[in-house]
């Protein structure tokens, strides 16, 4: 049930993200993204 649950978690993070970046092509938001991406990296790592 946890591993369930734990990759519900990842997909759902993963979708978001992948959802951000789609709607993200501007420049000035990259470094946003860049800094989002290690945080998310980080939870990963976590979990």
């Amino acid at each position: 049930m946890m591993k369930f649950i734990k990759g519900a978690m990842i997909g759902s993070m993963a979708t978001a993200a992948a959802m951000m970046l789609y709607k993200d092509m501007n420049k000035n938001t990259k470094n946003k993204m860049i800094k989002k991406g290690k945080q998310f990296a980080r939870k990963v790592g976590m979990l």
